[in-house]
Protein backbone atom coordinates (compact mmCIF):
# COMPACT_ATOMS: atom_id res chain seq x y z
CA UNK A 1 0.00 0.00 0.00
CA UNK A 2 2.41 2.50 0.75
CA UNK A 3 4.51 1.54 -2.45
CA UNK A 4 1.23 1.79 -4.24
CA UNK A 5 1.14 5.31 -2.69
CA UNK A 6 4.52 6.56 -3.45
CA UNK A 7 4.38 5.30 -6.88
CA UNK A 8 0.66 7.25 -7.01
CA UNK A 9 3.41 10.76 -5.48
CA UNK A 10 5.81 10.65 -7.86
CA UNK A 11 3.13 10.17 -11.19
CA UNK A 12 1.67 12.97 -9.54
CA UNK A 13 4.74 15.05 -9.06
CA UNK A 14 5.83 14.22 -13.13
CA UNK A 15 2.53 15.05 -14.38
CA UNK A 16 2.46 18.60 -12.33
CA UNK A 17 6.04 19.08 -13.46
CA UNK A 18 5.21 17.54 -17.32
CA UNK A 19 2.69 20.68 -17.28
CA UNK A 20 4.82 23.02 -15.61
CA UNK A 21 7.27 22.69 -18.75
CA UNK A 22 5.04 22.99 -20.82
CA UNK A 23 3.66 26.19 -19.61
CA UNK A 24 7.16 27.50 -20.02
CA UNK A 25 7.25 26.47 -23.88
CA UNK A 26 4.37 28.65 -24.55
CA UNK A 27 4.91 31.36 -27.00
CA UNK A 28 4.53 34.80 -25.91
CA UNK A 29 2.43 37.13 -27.99
CA UNK A 30 5.30 38.63 -30.51
CA UNK A 31 5.12 42.80 -29.60
CA UNK A 32 4.06 44.97 -32.71
CA UNK A 33 7.14 46.33 -34.48
CA UNK A 34 5.36 49.79 -34.56
CA UNK A 35 2.96 52.02 -32.84
CA UNK A 36 0.13 53.57 -34.31
CA UNK A 37 -2.40 56.31 -33.25
CA UNK A 38 -5.83 57.46 -34.81
CA UNK A 39 -6.79 61.14 -35.19
CA UNK A 40 -9.49 63.30 -35.14
CA UNK A 41 -7.27 66.63 -35.09
CA UNK A 42 -4.42 68.34 -35.80
CA UNK A 43 -4.10 68.89 -31.97
CA UNK A 44 -4.15 65.51 -31.33
CA UNK A 45 -1.44 64.89 -33.80
CA UNK A 46 0.62 67.55 -32.17
CA UNK A 47 -0.38 65.92 -28.75
CA UNK A 48 1.86 62.89 -30.29
CA UNK A 49 4.26 64.44 -31.38
CA UNK A 50 5.11 66.48 -28.41
CA UNK A 51 4.84 63.47 -26.05
CA UNK A 52 7.50 61.70 -28.51
CA UNK A 53 9.91 64.62 -27.43
CA UNK A 54 9.25 66.12 -30.77
CA UNK A 55 8.50 69.48 -29.61
CA UNK A 56 8.54 72.67 -32.20
CA UNK A 57 10.88 74.46 -29.61
CA UNK A 58 13.20 71.46 -29.97
CA UNK A 59 12.79 70.86 -33.72
CA UNK A 60 13.49 74.51 -34.35
CA UNK A 61 16.87 74.78 -32.04
CA UNK A 62 17.75 71.56 -33.99
CA UNK A 63 17.82 67.42 -32.80
CA UNK A 64 20.59 65.11 -33.11
CA UNK A 65 18.11 62.17 -33.49
CA UNK A 66 14.66 62.35 -34.70
CA UNK A 67 11.86 59.99 -33.92
CA UNK A 68 10.55 57.92 -36.86
CA UNK A 69 6.87 59.30 -37.33
CA UNK A 70 4.74 58.33 -40.89
CA UNK A 71 1.45 59.68 -41.40
CA UNK A 72 -1.13 57.30 -43.39
CA UNK A 73 -2.48 60.21 -45.57
CA UNK A 74 -2.99 63.89 -45.93
CA UNK A 75 -6.76 64.25 -44.34
CA UNK A 76 -9.13 65.95 -46.41
CA UNK A 77 -9.57 68.34 -43.44
CA UNK A 78 -6.30 69.65 -43.57
CA UNK A 79 -6.26 71.57 -46.41
CA UNK A 80 -10.21 72.24 -45.98
CA UNK A 81 -9.32 73.86 -42.37
CA UNK A 82 -5.71 74.95 -43.36
CA UNK A 83 -6.97 79.04 -43.24
CA UNK A 84 -8.43 78.51 -39.62
CA UNK A 85 -5.08 77.27 -38.44
CA UNK A 86 -2.63 79.41 -36.97
CA UNK A 87 0.93 80.04 -39.59
CA UNK A 88 3.12 78.45 -36.85
CA UNK A 89 1.33 75.61 -36.03
CA UNK A 90 0.71 74.71 -39.62
CA UNK A 91 3.88 75.27 -40.64
CA UNK A 92 5.62 73.24 -37.44
CA UNK A 93 3.11 70.18 -38.17
CA UNK A 94 4.11 69.98 -41.36
CA UNK A 95 7.76 70.20 -40.93
CA UNK A 96 7.92 68.00 -38.21
CA UNK A 97 6.33 65.19 -40.29
CA UNK A 98 8.00 65.60 -43.38
CA UNK A 99 11.65 65.65 -41.69
CA UNK A 100 11.10 62.32 -40.14
CA UNK A 101 9.80 60.57 -43.29
CA UNK A 102 12.60 62.17 -45.61
CA UNK A 103 15.14 60.87 -43.30
CA UNK A 104 13.33 57.18 -43.22
CA UNK A 105 13.18 57.21 -46.90
CA UNK A 106 16.64 59.06 -47.10
CA UNK A 107 17.37 55.67 -44.80
CA UNK A 108 16.15 53.18 -47.42
CA UNK A 109 18.49 54.19 -50.33
CA UNK A 110 21.36 54.18 -48.02
CA UNK A 111 20.73 51.03 -47.26
CA UNK A 112 20.43 50.32 -51.50
CA UNK A 113 23.62 52.77 -51.77
CA UNK A 114 25.99 50.69 -49.08
CA UNK A 115 24.61 47.27 -51.09
CA UNK A 116 25.85 48.73 -54.22
CA UNK A 117 29.39 49.94 -52.46
CA UNK A 118 29.78 46.29 -51.72
CA UNK A 119 28.61 44.43 -54.53
CA UNK A 120 31.05 46.32 -56.91
CA UNK A 121 34.14 46.11 -54.20
CA UNK A 122 33.82 42.60 -54.63
CA UNK A 123 33.61 42.48 -58.43
CA UNK A 124 37.51 41.99 -59.58
CA UNK A 125 38.48 40.06 -56.37
CA UNK A 126 36.07 37.33 -56.14
CA UNK A 127 32.59 36.11 -58.00
CA UNK A 128 29.23 37.63 -57.16
CA UNK A 129 26.06 35.43 -56.60
CA UNK A 130 23.71 34.93 -58.78
CA UNK A 131 21.55 36.67 -56.03
CA UNK A 132 23.94 39.64 -56.15
CA UNK A 133 24.24 39.74 -59.84
CA UNK A 134 20.21 40.01 -60.25
CA UNK A 135 20.09 42.77 -57.22
CA UNK A 136 22.29 44.67 -59.42
CA UNK A 137 20.30 44.83 -62.13
CA UNK A 138 17.25 45.12 -61.04
CA UNK A 139 18.67 47.92 -59.28
CA UNK A 140 20.56 49.37 -62.59
CA UNK A 141 16.91 49.49 -63.83
CA UNK A 142 14.86 51.09 -60.84
CA UNK A 143 17.56 53.97 -61.63
CA UNK A 144 17.36 53.67 -65.73
CA UNK A 145 21.17 52.55 -65.98
CA UNK A 146 19.92 49.79 -68.64
CA UNK A 147 16.65 48.86 -69.83
CA UNK A 148 16.56 45.60 -69.92
CA UNK A 149 17.98 42.16 -68.47
CA UNK A 150 19.58 42.07 -71.63
CA UNK A 151 21.99 45.45 -71.53
CA UNK A 152 25.09 44.94 -70.60
CA UNK A 153 26.13 46.46 -67.02
CA UNK A 154 29.38 48.31 -68.24
CA UNK A 155 31.77 49.55 -65.92
CA UNK A 156 31.10 53.01 -67.17
CA UNK A 157 27.31 52.17 -66.20
CA UNK A 158 28.05 50.96 -62.92
CA UNK A 159 29.99 54.36 -62.34
CA UNK A 160 26.78 56.22 -63.30
CA UNK A 161 24.82 53.62 -60.85
CA UNK A 162 26.98 54.91 -57.89
CA UNK A 163 26.32 58.89 -58.61
CA UNK A 164 22.10 57.90 -58.99
CA UNK A 165 21.98 55.78 -56.16
CA UNK A 166 22.48 58.10 -53.34
CA UNK A 167 20.50 60.51 -50.72
CA UNK A 168 19.34 63.47 -51.18
CA UNK A 169 19.39 66.63 -47.91
CA UNK A 170 16.37 66.36 -45.74
CA UNK A 171 16.70 69.97 -46.01
CA UNK A 172 16.11 70.07 -49.25
CA UNK A 173 13.18 67.50 -49.67
CA UNK A 174 11.39 69.37 -46.52
CA UNK A 175 11.82 72.77 -48.47
CA UNK A 176 10.73 71.98 -52.23
CA UNK A 177 7.86 69.67 -50.06
CA UNK A 178 6.55 72.95 -48.46
CA UNK A 179 6.96 75.14 -51.71
CA UNK A 180 5.13 72.52 -54.35
CA UNK A 181 2.44 71.72 -52.00
CA UNK A 182 1.68 74.86 -49.36
CA UNK A 183 2.61 73.11 -46.52
CA UNK A 184 0.43 70.27 -47.31
CA UNK A 185 -2.58 71.77 -47.69
CA UNK A 186 -3.16 71.94 -52.13
CA UNK A 187 -5.41 70.07 -53.75
CA UNK A 188 -3.08 67.97 -54.94
CA UNK A 189 -1.42 66.74 -51.65
CA UNK A 190 -5.11 66.01 -50.06
CA UNK A 191 -6.25 64.42 -52.56
CA UNK A 192 -3.04 62.45 -54.07
CA UNK A 193 -0.62 62.73 -50.94
CA UNK A 194 1.45 64.37 -53.95
CA UNK A 195 4.24 66.53 -52.07
CA UNK A 196 6.27 67.72 -54.84
CA UNK A 197 4.39 68.55 -57.90
CA UNK A 198 5.52 65.25 -60.06
CA UNK A 199 4.01 64.92 -63.74
CA UNK A 200 2.11 62.16 -64.91
CA UNK A 201 0.25 60.96 -68.56
CA UNK A 202 -1.21 58.22 -66.60
CA UNK A 203 -5.00 57.93 -66.54
CA UNK A 204 -4.90 57.92 -62.01
CA UNK A 205 -3.28 61.54 -62.43
CA UNK A 206 -5.33 64.48 -61.38
CA UNK A 207 -6.14 67.17 -63.91
CA UNK A 208 -4.82 70.59 -62.97
CA UNK A 209 -7.87 72.80 -63.07
CA UNK A 210 -5.97 75.14 -65.64
CA UNK A 211 -4.97 72.50 -67.90
CA UNK A 212 -2.53 73.54 -70.62
CA UNK A 213 -3.55 71.43 -73.90
CA UNK A 214 0.07 72.37 -75.81
CA UNK A 215 1.78 70.21 -73.25
CA UNK A 216 -0.42 67.06 -73.21
CA UNK A 217 -3.53 65.11 -71.51
CA UNK A 218 -0.92 65.63 -68.40
CA UNK A 219 -1.69 65.52 -64.76
CA UNK A 220 0.10 65.16 -61.09
CA UNK A 221 0.83 62.03 -59.98
CA UNK A 222 -0.98 60.53 -57.32
CA UNK A 223 0.49 58.66 -54.19
CA UNK A 224 -0.74 56.22 -51.54
CA UNK A 225 1.21 57.93 -48.88
CA UNK A 226 2.88 60.79 -48.04
CA UNK A 227 6.30 58.68 -47.45
CA UNK A 228 5.85 57.39 -51.51
CA UNK A 229 5.69 60.32 -52.79
CA UNK A 230 8.80 61.90 -50.83
CA UNK A 231 10.23 57.90 -52.51
CA UNK A 232 9.32 58.99 -55.58
CA UNK A 233 10.73 62.57 -55.21
CA UNK A 234 14.13 61.32 -54.52
CA UNK A 235 14.06 58.58 -57.13
CA UNK A 236 13.18 61.70 -60.04
CA UNK A 237 16.29 63.55 -58.83
CA UNK A 238 18.68 60.69 -59.36
CA UNK A 239 17.41 59.86 -62.40
CA UNK A 240 15.78 62.45 -64.90
CA UNK A 241 18.15 64.18 -67.34
CA UNK A 242 17.11 67.69 -66.11
CA UNK A 243 18.88 66.84 -62.58
CA UNK A 244 22.20 65.63 -63.75
CA UNK A 245 23.81 68.82 -62.63
CA UNK A 246 22.27 67.74 -59.31
CA UNK A 247 23.73 64.68 -59.32
CA UNK A 248 27.39 65.27 -60.46
CA UNK A 249 27.75 68.08 -57.89
CA UNK A 250 26.67 65.50 -55.06
CA UNK A 251 29.19 63.27 -56.51
CA UNK A 252 31.92 66.23 -56.40
CA UNK A 253 30.84 66.66 -52.78
CA UNK A 254 30.98 62.88 -52.10
CA UNK A 255 34.44 62.71 -53.49
CA UNK A 256 35.70 65.92 -51.62
CA UNK A 257 34.47 64.60 -48.20
CA UNK A 258 32.60 67.70 -48.12
CA UNK A 259 28.91 67.11 -46.49
CA UNK A 260 26.09 67.28 -48.36
CA UNK A 261 23.61 70.03 -47.35
CA UNK A 262 20.53 71.53 -49.23
CA UNK A 263 21.78 74.81 -49.59
CA UNK A 264 25.33 73.31 -51.72
CA UNK A 265 22.22 71.60 -53.69
CA UNK A 266 20.02 74.47 -54.61
CA UNK A 267 21.36 76.29 -57.56
CA UNK A 268 21.58 73.10 -59.74
CA UNK A 269 17.50 72.72 -59.50
CA UNK A 270 16.85 75.77 -61.96
CA UNK A 271 14.87 73.73 -64.04
CA UNK A 272 12.75 71.95 -61.54
CA UNK A 273 10.64 75.14 -61.70
CA UNK A 274 9.52 77.63 -64.43
CA UNK A 275 10.87 80.57 -62.24
CA UNK A 276 14.21 79.27 -62.71
CA UNK A 277 16.81 81.28 -60.31
CA UNK A 278 13.41 83.05 -58.65
CA UNK A 279 12.76 79.51 -57.08
CA UNK A 280 16.35 78.48 -56.16
CA UNK A 281 15.88 82.16 -53.85
CA UNK A 282 12.94 80.80 -52.38
CA UNK A 283 14.64 77.05 -51.45
CA UNK A 284 17.91 79.06 -49.84
CA UNK A 285 15.19 81.61 -48.14
CA UNK A 286 12.79 78.84 -46.42
CA UNK A 287 15.44 76.36 -45.50
CA UNK A 288 17.15 79.77 -43.73
CA UNK A 289 14.21 80.79 -42.39
CA UNK A 290 12.74 78.14 -40.97
CA UNK A 291 16.26 76.88 -39.66
CA UNK A 292 16.47 73.56 -41.41
CA UNK A 293 19.98 73.41 -42.40
CA UNK A 294 20.80 70.90 -38.88
CA UNK A 295 18.37 68.33 -40.48
CA UNK A 296 21.28 67.84 -43.25
CA UNK A 297 23.47 66.05 -40.08
CA UNK A 298 20.25 64.89 -38.22
CA UNK A 299 19.90 60.65 -37.53
CA UNK A 300 16.54 58.62 -36.50
CA UNK A 301 16.43 57.16 -33.46
CA UNK A 302 16.29 53.96 -32.81
CA UNK A 303 12.44 53.56 -30.94
CA UNK A 304 9.45 51.90 -32.73
CA UNK A 305 8.00 54.30 -35.64
CA UNK A 306 5.24 55.81 -34.22
CA UNK A 307 2.18 55.85 -37.60
CA UNK A 308 -0.82 58.65 -37.22
CA UNK A 309 -3.60 57.85 -38.87
CA UNK A 310 -6.04 60.17 -39.51
CA UNK A 311 -9.39 59.85 -39.26
CA UNK A 312 -11.87 61.74 -42.07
Amino acid sequence: MILHNLLLTILFLLLLNGCESTNHNVEKPIEPSFIQYSVKSYKQTMQILDRLGYTQEKFKKGMKKIPKVLITHIAMRWGRDAKKIPVSTKKSIFLRLMASEALIANEEVKKDREKLLSIINKIGHSPITRQESEWLRNIAKKYKVIKSDSDILSKKEINKLVQRVDTVPPSLIVAQGAIESGWGTSRFAVEGNALFGQWSFSNKALKPKNQRKHLGNYGLATFDTPLDSIRSYILNLNTHPAYKEFRKRRMMLRKANLPLTGIALTDTLKSYSERGEEYVNDLNRLIKSNHLEWLDYAQLSSEKPVIIHPEE
